[in-house]
């Protein structure tokens, strides 16, 4: 495991108790040989992840994904990487995704905070999935390449098509020269599904998982904790470490 890609809520962090174990954890992670890149990929915007790091004893990443996706910061020099935004900025429109989104009349706005340029967040609360589709295609039909990824029964958030966790990780895995196949990944809900889905990551699904993201998932088979939150990352990290242990021993037999 040379990066490991975790969401925050629900998956290290539910509160002190949790962020603890997983602080004392990666502790000795880091003091082994060769230590992995520690990445979060959250929900959560840039500021709002950066804060709670900094009031829950969370250990810092060396990089944060946030905002689904659509934002990657490196912790190291305290910058954004803007190729990726730029990357994302072709074939996107905000403005469109939002009038098409408020004419629907469905789904509710979420707070300014909650938004940013690659991300267009709602409100909707028991959505039927192709309501969503539908929208999508209405988006289309304006010039507008978008995704809908639901999440929670209640948050609704449009990006661009090539915005989500899992294509912002193997991106940044490609621009710090981290092989798929050395990537380990961990979630509890349906926006973290994309992450699973990245070819050869191997993955940890904690028990609290939402039964949405089980089911997305299922294909890919990845490690089921039996204990939730922080304890089950970690269940799920120690099983894959020991399998990558016996893979190395048996390549260099």
């Amino acid at each position: 495991m040379r990066l490991f890609s975790t969401d925050i809520d629900g998956t290290i962090y539910d509160g002190p108790e949790s962020a603890g174990l997983f602080a004392k954890f990666w502790a000795e992670i880091r003091n082994g040989e060769a230590p992995p890149l520690l990445v979060y990929n959250t929900g959560r915007e840039l500021e709002d992840a950066r804060s709670l790091i900094a009031v829950t004893g969370l250990p810092e990443p060396d990089f944060l994904i946030c905002g689904v996706g659509t934002v990657i910061f490196h912790s190291g020099d305290a910058a954004t990487l803007e190729n990726w935004r730029e990357y994302l900025g072709q074939d996107w429109d905000y403005d469109i995704v939002w009038g098409t989104v408020l004419d629907h009349g469905k789904a509710r706005p979420q707070p300014d905070e909650c938004q940013n340029p690659h991300k267009c967040r709602w409100y909707w609360e028991d959505a039927d999935t192709r309501e969503i589709d539908d929208l999508v295609g209405r988006i289309e039909e304006r010039g507008v390449r978008s995704q809908a990824i639901y999440s929670s029964n209640r948050d609704l958030d449009f990006l661009p098509v090539r915005a989500n966790k899992g294509n912002a990780v193997a991106w940044l895995g490609t621009e710090v020269g981290v092989p798929t196949d050395e990537i380990v990944v961990a979630g509890d809900s349906g926006n973290d599904a994309s992450m699973y889905e990245v070819d050869g990551v191997r993955g940890v699904l904690v028990s609290n998982a939402e039964p949405a993201l089980i089911e997305a998932v299922r294909k890919v088979s990845p490690f089921q904790a039996s204990l939730p939150c922080a304890a089950g990352v970690i269940e799920g990290l120690e099983h894959h470490l020991n399998r990558l242990d016996k893979d190395v021993g048996e390549r260099r037999a």
